[in-house]
């Protein structure tokens, strides 16, 4: 049977592609593909797709931000005639050859009803929140800078894309996490606002940082040269108080990244923002690293037991989170690496780090071990817990006369 794949929503809505029997077709927006897109949120090679008789299958190919089929995430599958495939912006339609132009039938239309793509939500409103720009872009949505209506005040809104929400017990998850973080403060992480859902949109609003994440931070540093050893104690001290508050409430943060910590321009304090929304989406790409939503540049500050099935996750997972941010900053490169996901994954679990000193030669040897023994593969051989690293960090700046601000 002869198939089209009918794109209704994107930035190539109305463009068909045609499928012969047993073909397979790459769609993604590289030159490689077959099926080629000018969504920017697509991956190059992002999903193959082929048929053989009645047996359509398709496969995601490790893609950036996953492919959806009638709003669950895939990664190889069979999929149905009319199934609704949703990639980056893009929504498409699998139909057989000449059934017409789906793109105007009133099925199609509902499909689409109220559904924006997130780019498009500048200037509405969710909850008590007009959205101005966006300000950053994850995996899992956008965070846009936000007005607060009600209150008066500024405010950064992270709005979740709408497929990792898609079912009741993907939302109760949602809220659960949400509430469970709402009466959580400190000065160390940024504060959640509220939380909500508008129409297939749900949202979490949080205060409003004015700096950099330390990725950005890595980044420019990586160019101009790396950051001063003190300055990266700082940024330990103040993440392992963000930490230290999370383990008093028995809530493990799970995704310690340069991208998940912010450093404010005033004062350059550190603090840990998207506390909980690891679990909020778990059974969604927070569930499995080898899930293809998960973005590679993250696998490298993962703790080796994060990137097995069925291994405990705890604090010292976090722990090491930390321990690889601050290897980062030091040297200008996250611990490991590797030209693959396989690979990466492979040093991740049994790749020994050089020592920061082969990068850096002024960093304090006292420091340096601290930060390895958080690098340790086995959990039992890091530090515990974030207070046993902050008295640590403490004896530290005691020796070299630095003050840790608390």
């Amino acid at each position: 049977m002869d198939l089209q794949l009918t794109i209704f929503a994107g930035p190539d809505a109305g463009r068909v592609c045609d499928i012969g029997d047993g073909q397979t077709v790459i769609v993604g927006r590289g030159d490689k593909s077959d099926f080629r897109l000018a969504d920017p949120s697509v991956s190059r090679i992002h999903f193959e797709l082929g048929n053989r008789d009645e047996e359509y299958v398709i496969s995601d190919r490790g893609s950036s931000s996953g492919t959806f089929v009638d709003g669950k995430q895939i990664m190889t599958g069979t999929i149905n005639l009319d199934s609704v495939i949703q990639i980056g912006d893009t929504r498409i339609r699998l139909n057989k050859k000449n059934k017409g132009d789906y793109t105007n039938s009133p099925v199609n239309q509902a499909d689409v009803e109220g559904v924006k793509p997130l780019k498009k939500l500048i200037g509405t409103q969710l909850g008590p929140y007009e959205l101005l720009e966006i300000i950053g872009k994850g995996n899992n949505g956008l965070v846009f800078k936000a007005r607060d209506a009600e209150k008066n005040r500024i405010a950064a809104v992270k709005v979740l894309t709408p497929q990792f929400t898609a079912n009741d017990e993907q939302r109760q998850r949602f809220v659960r996490a949400m509430r469970t973080m709402l009466p959580i403060k400190d000065p160390r992480i940024v504060d959640l606002y509220n939380a909500g859902k508008n129409g297939p949109y749900c949202w979490a609003a949080m205060e409003y940082i004015d700096g950099e994440n330390l990725s950005e931070l890595i980044e420019r540093t990586g160019i101009e040269g790396m950051l001063d050893w003190k300055k990266v104690w700082q940024i330990a001290v103040d993440v392992a108080r963000a930490l230290n508050k999370g383990y008093e409430n028995k809530i493990i943060h799970r995704n310690v990244t340069p991208a998940n910590i912010l450093r404010r321009h005033s004062d350059k304090a550190c603090l840990l923002g998207d506390f909980m929304l690891a679990k909020a989406l778990e059974g969604t790409l927070a569930q499995q690293v080898t899930q293809p939503g998960q973005l590679l540049g993250d696998i490298p500050y993962m703790a080796p037991e994060r990137t097995r099935a069925n291994m405990e996750v705890d604090t010292r997972s976090d722990l090491y989170g930390l321990g690889a941010t601050c290897y980062a900053l030091l040297t200008g490169r996250p611990p490991v690496s590797g030209d693959s996901l396989v690979e990466t994954l492979s040093n991740v679990r049994d790749e020994t780090p050089r020592a920061p000193k082969s990068y850096q030669l002024a960093i304090n040897d006292l420091f340096e071990g601290i930060v390895m023994q958080l690098l340790e593969k086995n959990p039992d051989n890091r530090l515990q817990t974030p207070s046993d690293l902050i008295k640590e960090l403490v004896r530290i700046g005691r020796y070299q006369s630095l003050d840790p601000g608390f």
